[in-house]
C-alpha cells in the first residue's frame, strides 16, 4: 500500500514504514529508505577506503555491521539515491539490517549550516560519501557546522569512508582538484602546475594522519602524481613524512579501531590492489621531479597491515624514485608487478 504524507512518498510494507522518496530543497535534497524513526545504537569504528568503479559489497556490508543496526547517511554532491536500496537490502542479506539508509545530495554550502543535514548526521551510526567531485565536497563542508558535525561523529567512533572523490577526502591531506584534474606526466614535470591543488586537515580520522588518499589508481596510471603529491606535502613542509595510500577500482581498505588493515575486493575485477607509499627526503629538483627512496607496499586481495607503523603487512615491498621527471622502480615496473 502507498500513501503521500506531507510531500513525502511513504510506501507501508507488513506493519512497517518504509520511506522512498523526499521532496528537494533550495540547499539539498533527501532521500529517506527505511524507518522514520531514529535509533541510536552502540556502533564500532572503521574507515573504508575505496578506490572507485563497482562498489565493493564486502566493503559495504562491513560498514553496516559496524552501524550495528542504526542509520546509515550518504553524502553526495551529484546523482541521487542509488545507495539507498541497495545498502538496506545488503545489510539484510548478511543479517546486519539498518534501521535506515539516508542519501542527502548536497547543492551548495549552505546545506552545511542546514539544522536538519546537522540532524540527520550528528545522529548517524555510519557516513559514507559517493563518489562525484571532491573539490565539491571540499567547497560544501570545510569550515562548516558539518564538518564539525562530521568529526565529532568520527571521534564517537561511527564507521566512515568513501570512494571515488569520497576516498580523496579521507586523509589529513587532500588533493582537491579545484582546477581540475592532473595528470602523472604534469605531476612529475611540475608539481606546482596549477592543477597541484591541496587542502588540508577537513576529516580527522585515525591513522591518516600526514596521509593523501587516491583512487582508480592503476587503471588511471596514477603513480606519477601521487609520487607528485608526497614530493609536494614535503615541499610545502606540511610533514616530514608523508604518506599515500591509492586504492585500484572495484577495491577497498578497510581500516578497523585497532588500526589492523585488509584489503577487500569486488569479484570478478581486476588490477585489484591498494598501494601505500611513504618519502621522507626532500626532491633533489623540482621540475622536472627527480627524488629518491620511496618506500611502496603493494598490497592485494586479502592481505592485511598495521596501520600504526606499516610495518608489520603481508603485502610486497618495493623502492620508488624519480629522475628528471622519469619514474624508476626496484622491481622494474612501478606497479610493483
Amino acid at each position: 500500500m502507498k500513501k503521500w504524507i506531507a510531500g513525502w512518498l511513504v510506501m507501508v510494507l507488513w506493519g512497517s514504514t518504509v520511506v522512498t522518496a523526499g521532496a528537494a530543497r533550495s540547499s539539498y535534497t533527501y532521500y529517506p529508505y527505511g524507518s522514520e524513526a531514529d535509533v541510536t545504537t552502540q556502533t564500532t569504528y572503521g574507515v573504508n577506503l575505496m578506490g572507485g568503479s563497482t562498489d565493493v559489497d564486502e566493503a559495504m556490508r562491513w560498514m553496516a555491521e559496524k552501524a550495528n543496526g542504526g542509520d546509515f547517511v550518504v553524502l553526495r554532491t551529484s546523482g541521487s539515491d542509488g545507495y539507498n536500496q541497495y545498502l538496506y537490502d545488503l545489510a539484510a542479506d548478511n543479517q546486519s539490517s539498518l534501521d535506515s539508509v539516508e542519501t542527502i545530495l548536497l547543492k551548495n554550502r549552505n546545506a552545511s549550516y542546514d539544522s536538519f543535514v546537522l540532524n540527520k548526521v550528528k545522529n548517524a551510526e555510519a557516513v559514507f560519501f559517493a563518489g562525484g567531485d571532491q573539490f565539491l565536497y571540499v567547497d560544501y563542508i570545510e569550515g562548516t557546522p558539518l564538518e564539525d558535525a562530521l568529526n565529532s561523529r568520527i571521534q564517537k567512533g561511527i564507521p566512515i569512508g568513501g570512494t571515488s572523490a569520497g576516498l580523496a577526502i579521507q586523509g589529513e591531506f587532500v588533493y582537491d582538484a579545484a582546477n581540475g584534474t592532473v595528470y602523472s606526466d604534469e605531476a612529475l614535470a611540475d608539481p606546482y602546475n596549477r592543477y597541484m591543488t591541496f587542502s588540508r586537515n577537513f576529516l580527522k580520522n585515525r591513522y591518516l594522519d600526514h596521509t593523501i588518499t587516491d583512487s582508480h589508481f592503476e587503471q588511471r596510471d596514477r603513480m606519477g602524481r601521487l609520487v607528485g603529491f608526497l614530493s609536494r606535502n614535503l615541499m610545502d613542509g606540511w610533514t616530514t613524512e608523508a604518506k599515500g595510500i591509492a586504492v585500484n577500482e572495484q577495491t577497498a581498505l578497510l581500516i578497523e579501531a585497532d588500526g589492523s588493515a585488509r584489503v577487500a575486493v569486488q569479484p570478478g575485477g581486476t588490477n585489484q590492489s591498494v598501494y601505500l607509499a611513504k618519502a621522507s627526503s626532500q626532491p633533489s629538483q623540482v621540475s622536472p621531479l627527480s627524488t629518491s627512496d620511496i618506500d611502496v607496499i603493494k598490497l592485494n586481495n586479502g592481505d592485511t597491515i598495521d596501520m600504526t607503523n606499516w610495518t608489520n603487512h603481508t603485502g610486497f615491498s618495493y623502492v620508488l624514485d624519480a629522475v628528471n621527471g622519469v619514474l624508476n622502480s626496484s622491481t622494474g615496473s612501478v606497479y610493483g608487478n
